[in-house]
């Protein structure tokens, strides 16, 4: 077993992936559905697992020929019973399992017990916000857990990349929905597993960090998967989402975004981020620019059709443009 090793880079020598395209390339006519999940083939040797309940959460798997990899480990023990049961059904559980964390929200490493030992691999931040705010997370989402879930942290960590050559499969740190967020390449199929770093309409900010982010996209798109897989969205065989994700933060600003097409999700999601970025510039001191922020959300509640949950989020605006307003 592997235990609190510190990777550095590691570089990718002599490798050139087959590309082409199979008929089959994507199961998407019959998925195996259970009660608890559903599960698609993706390429040659890849497993797209979803679950619906509490909401649409995914996961991926691939069978590599010495390493059968997963990234990430949803909500604890009893899906991630049912994932094993159906690797073991399909026998790829007789290689060691690395295990990927995209990053740290709990819906993505709970189940990270279930393989106390193998090598669970993350960004080296994965790992210290899990420490952080780890077990607060167990608390306040507990009503989200699926079975007895024991937090479990990475036990290998790296800084920029992780690259198992033989495997074809790349693990990089790429910063956007959270500063410890990265991503899965595999390079055989050309099959992108991206965690929560673009989603459907419009991704959710933590921080301003617009410039790591939209390099982010960029790179994503200049890789040019065949299939591209999130953390809660359906699999999509174009760039599209990541194009419109990309042309959001690029414009994200008070004052910015065009809202003319916006849905009630559009608008939902925006208000968050607007709110969240408000109390991040006000919690750096940052009054004015906070202020911007604060203003546009409740130029946005606005635009929602009223109602008493409406009513609060607005009492609960104009209190805080009062307070930077002083």
């Amino acid at each position: 077993m592997m235990y609190g090793i510190q990777l550095k880079r590691t570089f990718f020598h002599n490798f050139s992936p087959n590309n082409f395209f199979l008929l089959n390339f994507i199961n998407v006519e019959n998925p195996l559905k259970t009660d608890f999940m559903k599960v698609q083939e993706v390429g040659t040797r890849g497993f797209f697992f979803s679950f619906d309940d509490p909401y649409r959460t995914n996961l991926y798997v691939i069978n590599g020929e010495q390493y059968l990899f997963i990234c990430d480990t949803f909500l604890g023990p009893e899906p991630m019973k049912e994932v094993l049961s159906f690797l073991e059904e399909k026998e790829f559980t007789s290689k060691p399992i690395i295990v990927f964390n995209s990053h740290h929200d709990y819906d993505h490493i709970w189940g990270n017990q279930c393989f106390k030992d193998s090598i669970i691999l993350a960004h080296n931040l994965c790992r210290k916000k899990i420490e952080e705010i780890g077990e607060s997370d167990l608390k306040d989402y507990v009503d989200h857990k699926k079975g007895d879930v024991e937090l479990t942290l990475p036990n290998v960590l790296f800084s920029e990349k992780v690259i198992f050559v033989e495997e074809g499969v790349e693990f990089f740190h790429s910063p956007g929905h959270t500063e410890d967020s990265s991503s899965c390449y595999d390079q055989i199929d050309e099959v992108l597993f991206v965690g929560d770093n673009i989603e459907t309409p419009l991704p959710y900010l933590r921080k301003l960090n617009l410039k790591n982010y939209t390099e982010t996209l960029d790179d994503y798109i200049a890789r040019k998967p065949i299939v591209i897989l999130s953390g809660h969205d359906d699999l999509m065989f174009t760039d599209k989402l990541i194009r419109e994700n990309l042309e959001y933060l690029k414009n994200f600003a008070p004052g910015k975004i065009d809202r003319t097409d916006f849905t009630k999700k559009h608008r939902g999601i925006h208000y968050s981020n607007l709110t969240t970025i408000g109390q991040v510039l006000k919690e750096e001191s940052k009054n004015e620019e906070s202020l911007l922020y604060y203003k546009e959300a409740r130029l946005i509640l606005d635009e929602l059709e009223q109602n008493p949950q409406v009513d609060e989020l607005k009492e609960k605006t104009d209190k805080i443009i009062n307070e930077l307003s002083k």
